[in-house]
């Protein structure tokens, strides 16, 4: 049935009325060229016969009675006629359901790229060196805006800031200086243990000379240099910092480890 909807459909449509009419008609059944040429504006028509006998001679039914081949014809008409009636509403469902099919998966993917956010924009200001707004990736955290912004200044406390920390799109990020860190932990009683001890570990960042000493190993003198680093070179980013304050050494450091924080 599939050929009932070519491009060819036409001519066999067509090819079928022009040989009814050649059945039909009282005309001879094979008129002469010569008659069509002589026969000015039926000429079209002529030959139309003319290509309804070749088919009829290429079929074998050229010999055939006029009214059983008429019968034929007719036949052939209707199989026709139904074959288009019960494929035209297969073909139409068929479309449709594509058609139906198709703009679901449309539909579905324009949401999910509506709901899926790709990028976000963060204000990054302080103590970095090129503040301002910076585009990132939806996952990005605040060390990664810090290094889009040229990451810290040197005048930068990078100790109060979490880099960890995972961003939203809108958020600002303000990175003090050390000035303005000092400033904020002496507004917030440093004398208190609370703000020295975490989890039971002594914070070697707020952690006065006293509290210093109660760590195995740690004198006065120890106690005093550990808070001159930290006033020179500013607060310890990592526990493993502290092996930079002279008379602690990787041996003393294993000791002290599991006693500290910052």
């Amino acid at each position: 049935m599939a050929c009932l909807s070519s491009p060819n459909s036409p001519r066999i449509w067509s090819g079928f009325v022009q040989i009814l009419r050649v059945v039909c008609s009282d005309a001879p059944r094979l008129p002469s060229r010569m008659q069509c040429k002589h026969d000015g504006g039926a000429m079209n028509t002529e030959e139309a016969k003319l290509r309804a006998h070749s088919l009829l001679r290429q079929a074998g039914l050229a010999e055939l009675p006029r009214p059983v081949l008429a019968g034929i014809l007719i036949i052939g008409l209707v199989l026709v006629l139904v074959g288009i009636w019960q494929f035209w509403p297969r073909a139409n469902a068929d479309y449709i359901a594509t058609a139906n099919q198709e703009q679901q998966t449309s539909d579905v993917n324009a949401q999910q790229s509506a709901s899926t956010q790709v990028d976000i924009v963060i204000d990054v200001e302080g103590a970095v060196n090129a503040p301002g707004l910076y585009t990132l990736a939806a996952d990005s955290r605040v060390g990664e805006a810090i290094e889009a912004a040229g990451g810290f200044a040197a005048n930068a406390q990078p100790g109060a800031t979490n880099l960890a920390q995972k961003l939203s799109d809108g958020e600002q990020i303000f990175v003090p200086t050390i000035e303005e860190a000092q400033g904020a932990t002496n507004a917030t009683s440093i004398a208190t243990t609370p703000s020295s001890k975490q989890n039971g570990k002594i914070n070697i960042n707020t952690a006065n000379a006293e509290e210093l000493q109660k760590l195995s190993g740690v004198g006065p003198a120890l106690s005093g240099r550990i808070i001159d680093y930290r006033e020179s070179k500013g607060r310890f980013s990592s526990i493993e910092d502290l092996k930079e304050v002279s008379g602690i050494g990787e041996t003393r450091f294993e000791n002290l480890k599991d006693k500290i924080c910052v």
